[in-house]
Parts: structure tokens; sequence; C-alpha cells
């Protein structure tokens, strides 16, 4: 028989003292029940373990001498456990290193691909026909309280009926409490939302039917007593069966009229409307933070149906109030936008984040509409000190923005701020516009050139529309004093043309940044509006001036900018200024209109003459508008010098023509010359002697038959030397 001391000892799993691997005997130390047997499993489990670490490590060893890159780092080694030490891994004959071939980049090491999510989805939420049995259920005992209470109220006494409703009210308030105790959800919703319908039946029976003399007490007040028993009863109820949503929603829903239905009815027109609708905002978004979960989305509901209330209430009472309740009405939505900018910021408040930029700009510009409809009730001199604290507004937003963080106030006070100015400005301007004081209001747009400018300038964000509105601010300033007579139309266009000269100007330095095109435009627009606006006193030649001065600045924006599109309107911009120049003082010469329309497609084609493209797409059109037109005039009404004037421009084009190997100009001069001779000469022919004409004739048809086969030749290498021009 072998001896306990002979038996193999084992660590104890727990403290280490060695074991006997025998039968249930505990641990002598840790008095572990069965320690022999623990250790022997922990035992086999370590030598397992220690097995797949040593084919770990040669599996590694072989991935290794077999790669033709770079070894990377190697991964740590299998941790073992410390009772059972691991064996070193069994070296493994390296393979042979292959031949030297380029080294290929590091390739990244691979990892395995997260698994997919197969959690289910949320099942949808769907109405059970439990549901419609117990809403359908609710409904019908609503109705018929209401049916007892309406037809059924004479037959019986006043005290058997409240004595029958209360006892159904409480009868389904506590069979609601019952079913939630059971857990019976579905049922405890359904019986709470009759509960509540049949609490307000009883408290509106209660008055109707004269009860202990309610009739004598007002309407308004005995609803807001109503309201108020119903959230108490709610409330109460709610504490004691917390798992009932439809309690706190009652009260919730009770509570909303409460503050208006305390006001007298005159009020609630004027500024003490806007505070409770706006206070009752308030608060609801406060409850949003005690109400559970499942209610938070109807308390959020409720607080944007009163603000928008409040804030279309200030507003109509700044349109049609008095100056007094506008002012009170401003106070009360600065003093709301005070505290919804930084609750609105709360995504516990809101549900989810909004950016604090869209916010602090509507409730900037909120606070900017109502204070200039305030400013507009407080006087003439209102609009004008409006549109100046704008402009204040506005510059100092800029000045405290820019492309370094902002020290001193909070962005959020500047987006406010900014909001503010905007709207503010679009009131006043609005305010002026209607009582036609145009002189206050362009010098008021003018003055907006300077935040404009400053903001184009400071702020690259808002670069390319504030130079937009840097630039047409003095536009809109000149046509707003010319409305208002303090300038000329002559005077105003003449502004404006220097406005789309500077335009474009802008637009040659800032190339090829965003608001070069901007720029652009502006300048585009000024010049034209500032033909139209000349155009209204006839002063053509004002008109001109001021469309070629425009187009001169658009020429060199094209030119430099490198801009063809620009620089092709620009040429047509400078020939329709000389046109209506020419034309305006009363010159009929065709030359003064073909001439400038000639040296504008010769213009718009210089790139195409540099590189000799053909005649016809290049000088021809060109050539064409500037002879053909003078031609049919010498014919049609001949005089000396232009005659001599066409016939040495048609010669001209002629020579030209052929020493540099041009068609158009060549075949459009000579066509020309052709024309004028045989136009002129045409009516000598009659005057002549017939034999003249007859031996003129035969003597002509003799030499072309004896040399009809040279002539033939001649021609064809005529023709072949006039098509083989560029």
């Amino acid at each position: 028989m072998v001896s306990p001391s002979a038996l193999p000892q084992l660590p104890c799993p727990v403290c280490g003292t060695p074991v006997a691997d025998s039968g249930a005997a505990p641990c002598p130390a840790c008095g572990l029940p069965a320690a022999g047997r623990a250790a022997h499993v922990v035992g086999r489990i370590n030598a397992t373990l220690t097995g797949l670490a040593r084919d770990r490590e040669a599996l590694l060893a072989t991935l290794r001498a077999a790669a033709p890159g770079p070894a990377g780092a190697a991964p740590p080694p299998f941790a073992s456990p410390a009772s059972a030490p691991v064996p070193a891994p069994v070296p493994v004959p390296a393979a042979p290193a292959p031949p030297a071939e380029p080294v290929a980049p590091a390739v990244r090491p691979w990892h395995p691909l997260p698994p997919p999510d197969r959690t289910p989805p949320p099942p949808r939420r769907r109405l059970t026909p439990q549901q419609v049995l117990l809403g359908l259920g609710a409904l019908l005992v609503v109705a018929g309280a209401l049916a007892f209470v309406a037809l059924g109220w004479t037959r019986f006494g006043l005290v058997f009926q409240a004595t029958v409703m209360l006892t159904g009210t409480a009868a389904a308030c506590t069979a609601s409490a019952f079913a939630a105790r059971r857990g019976l959800r579905a049922t405890e919703e359904a019986l709470a939302a009759a509960g509540t319908a049949l609490l307000a039946v009883d408290l509106g029976a209660a008055r109707a039917r004269g009860l202990l003399g309610l009739d004598q007490v007002g309407l308004r007040p005995w609803t807001a007593v109503s309201c108020l028993v119903v959230v108490a009863v709610a409330l109460g109820l709610g504490r004691l069966t917390r798992s009932t949503v439809t309690w706190p929603l009652a009260a919730l829903l009770a509570l909303q009229p409460v503050p208006a239905l305390l006001l007298p009815g005159d009020a609630l027109a004027g500024p003490a409307g806007v505070a409770v609708a706006l206070g009752l905002a308030a608060a609801d978004l406060a409850l949003v933070l005690a109400l559970r979960p499942a209610l938070r989305p109807v308390a959020r509901v409720l607080a944007v149906l009163w603000a928008a209330v409040g804030v279309l209430g200030g507003v109509l009472l700044g349109q049609g109030g008095s100056a007094p309740e506008a002012w009170t009405a401003t106070a009360l939505l600065a003093a709301a936008a005070a505290v919804a900018v930084p609750a609105l910021r709360d995504h516990r408040v809101t549900g989810r984040p909004l950016s604090a930029r869209t916010v602090a700009l509507a409730a900037g510009a909120v606070v900017g509409l109502s204070l200039g409809q305030s400013l507009g009730l407080s006087g003439p001199a209102g609009p004008v000190l409006g549109g100046v604290l704008a402009l204040l507004l506005g510059t100092a937003g800029v000045l405290l923005a820019g492309p370094q963080a902002v020290r001193g106030p909070h962005p959020t006070v500047l987006r406010a701020l900014v909001g503010a100015a905007v709207a503010l400005a679009l009131v006043t301007g609005q305010q002026l516009l209607d009582a036609e004081r145009f002189g206050p209001l362009a010098l008021l747009v003018l003055a907006g050139t300077l935040p404009a400018a400053l903001a184009a300038v400071r702020v690259p964000v808002l670069r390319s529309g504030a130079t937009g509105i840097a630039l047409l601010a003095p536009c809109a300033a000149a046509l707003l004093a010319q409305e208002g007579g303090l300038l000329s139309a002559t005077t105003a266009g003449l502004l404006l043309a220097l406005v789309g000269a500077a335009a474009f100007a802008v637009a040659t330095w800032r190339a090829p940044a965003p608001e070069e095109r901007v720029a652009a435009v502006a300048g585009a627009v000024a010049g034209a509006v500032a033909g139209l606006t000349t155009s209204a006193d006839a002063a053509w030649g004002q008109v001109g001036l001021q469309l070629g001065v425009v187009g001169v600045a658009a020429g060199c924006y094209a030119v430099v900018a490198s801009r063809r599109p620009v620089g092709l309107l620009a040429v047509a911009d400078l020939v329709l200024a000389s046109w209506i120049a020419v034309g305006g003082a009363g010159v009929q010469t065709p030359e003064a209109y073909t001439l400038p329309a000639a040296a504008g497609l010769l213009v718009a084609v210089l790139p195409r003459l540099q590189v000799r493209g053909p005649s016809w797409a290049a000088e021809g059109p060109a050539v064409a508008v500037a002879l053909v037109p003078s031609a049919f005039a010498v014919v049609a009404g001949p005089t000396a010098l232009r005659l001599v004037l066409v016939v040495a421009a048609a010669v001209a084009l002629v020579v030209l023509g052929t020493l540099t190997h041009r068609q158009a100009p060549f075949v459009v001069g000579a066509g020309a010359l052709a024309f004028v001779v045989v136009a002129r000469l045409g009516p000598y022919a009659p005057l002549l002697p017939r034999w003249l004409t007859l031996a003129a004739a035969g003597l002509v048809l003799l030499v072309l038959g004896a040399t009809y086969e040279r002539r033939r030749q001649q021609a064809r290498e005529a023709v072949a030397w006039v098509a083989q021009m560029g």
C-alpha cells in the first residue's frame, strides 16, 4: 500500500500549499475542500496552455523566417500561468534566405474586422387590439358621463347625481392604481385617462348645475380653479402610482391655461399676455429637466408653442399698439432671449444639440425687430435713431470679431448683436421708406458701407457677402438720394458709374479670391443701373460717358484677370456707349456707327489674330462691318470724300491681303472695289454710241475665243491662289 507521503504533491490553487492528489481531503492551510482534485484539474489546464503557447511560438518563428520583407516588431509572448512555468519553445530551423529582391513597402498589419452588430432593431410600436379596446371603453365611459350630466340631471336629485359622478371618478382612479400594482400598463393608463376626464366633467357640471352655489362664480376663475384641482389630484395620484404616465401628463396639460385664466380678458391682448406666454414657455423648459423621459417631448412642444405665441404677441404689439406697450414687449422679449440662449444650448433641455449660432442669431433678430418697432412708435427721430443704433451694433460686432479668438464678449453675444443689428436695420429702413424720408435713409445706407467694409477685411467667413454689400450700399444710397431730390439723375448716374469702376478695380485686386466674382457682378449691376438712371433725363452724352467709364474698367479687369467673357461684355459696352453718344448728338453718318463696331470686333478677335487664325473667323467680320456699309452708302449717296476714302480703303485691303496672304481682306476689298466701280460706271453705259458698244463686245469675244485655253488656266490659278489664302 502506497503511503500518502509517496503521492505526487501539487500546489493548492488558492494558497499554494503542497497537497496530495488523492481523495476529497481539504487543504491543511486554507481549508479548500478536495484541494488535491482541484490542484490536479488546474495542473492539466496549465499543461494545455503551455502546449498551446509552445505551438504558437513555433508557428511565429516559421512565419518570420519565410517573410521576404523586413521584420516588424515581434508580438508579445503569450503569458502562461505563473503556477506552471512555460518550457522554452522548441527551436525551429530557419528557412534558407531568399534571393535579394527589391524591398517591398511595409504592409499595414492586418486587423480583423469587428463582428457585425446583430442586435435586433427595436420593434415598431403598433396599436394593439387591447389598446384599441381600452381606448374605446374609456371614451364611451366619458361619453356616458357627459350624457348623464346633460340629460339625466333633472330626473335625479342633485346630491344623488353628484354622488354617482364622484363614485365613478373615484372608481376609475382606484381601478387604475389597482391595475398599476398588477403590472397591467395599458389598463392602468386607460383608466387614468378616463378618471382625469371624469374629474374634469365633475368640475364643469358642478358649476353648470349650481352645486353649492358655484354658478355664481365666474367662468374664468372657476376654470382656473378646476385646472388647479386637476393638477393637485393628478400629482397626488402620480405620487401613489409612479408607473402611470397619464397623471403627470394631465397635471402638465391642466397647468398650462391657469396663468392666462387668472388674468382679466382684456389684459391678454397687452404686455401681460406676452409675459404670461413667455413665462409659461420658460416654465415648460424648466419642467423638461424634472419630468420623466416619456413626457419631455410634450413639455418641449408646449414650450415652443408658448414661445411662438409670446413672440408673435410682442411683434403685434409693436405693430399696432402704443409706445409704452411696445417698449414693455421689447423688454420682455429681451429678457426671454437672455434666458433662452443659454438654456437652449443645454442638450438636456432641447433633447438634441442645437447650433449656438442659430439660436443667438434668432434671439437677436427677434429683439432687434421689436426694438425697431418700438423706436418707430416713439416719434420722427425713432427710425433714424434705430438706424444709427443698428450701425453701431454692426460695427461693434465686426470690430470684436475677426480671425483671432474673441476676447471679451462671448461669441454667442456677438452673434446676437449681429442678428439684432440686421433686424433693426431692416425695420427702420422699411419705416423710413414708408414715410418717404429718403434723405436720412440714404445717409444711413451710405454709412452702412463702413461695417460692411470692416467685415470684408476682418472676418474671412463673411468676406464675399460683405464685399457685395460694401459695393452696392453706395449705389443704393445714390438712388435714394436721387429719389429724394438731393441729387439729379445725371449726378446719381455718374456716381453709380464710378462705383462700378471701383467694383471692377476691387475684382482685379482680389483675383482669384472668391470675392472677385461678387465684386465683378456688383460692378456690372452698378454700370447698368447708371445707364438706366441717366437715360431718364435723356442725357445721352452722359449715358455714353458713364457706360464708357464702366466698360474701360471692365476691360482692364478682363485683361489682368484673364476673363475673356468679361472682356467681350466690356467691348460690347464700349460699342454701345459710342453708339448712344453719337446717336444722342444727332450724328447720321454710317461710319460713326460701323467703325466703333469694327474696332470692337477687332479687339474681340485679338487672340486669333496673334496666332494667325483663319481670316474669316478673325479680321473678316471687322473688315466687312467697316467697309461694306460705306460701299453701299457711296452708291446710294455719292460724295467725293466718301468715294475717295472707300476706294482707298478697298485698295489698301486688297494690297494688305495680297502681302499678308489673308483671304478675308483681299476678298472684301476686291468685292467692294468692284461693286463701287460697276455701280458708278453703270449709269454711263447707255450714253456710249451703239457702234462702239457692238465693236467693243465683238473684240472682247474675239480675244476671249483666241486666248480661251490660256485664260482658263490663268483663271484656275487665280482661284487657287485666292483659295489658299488664310
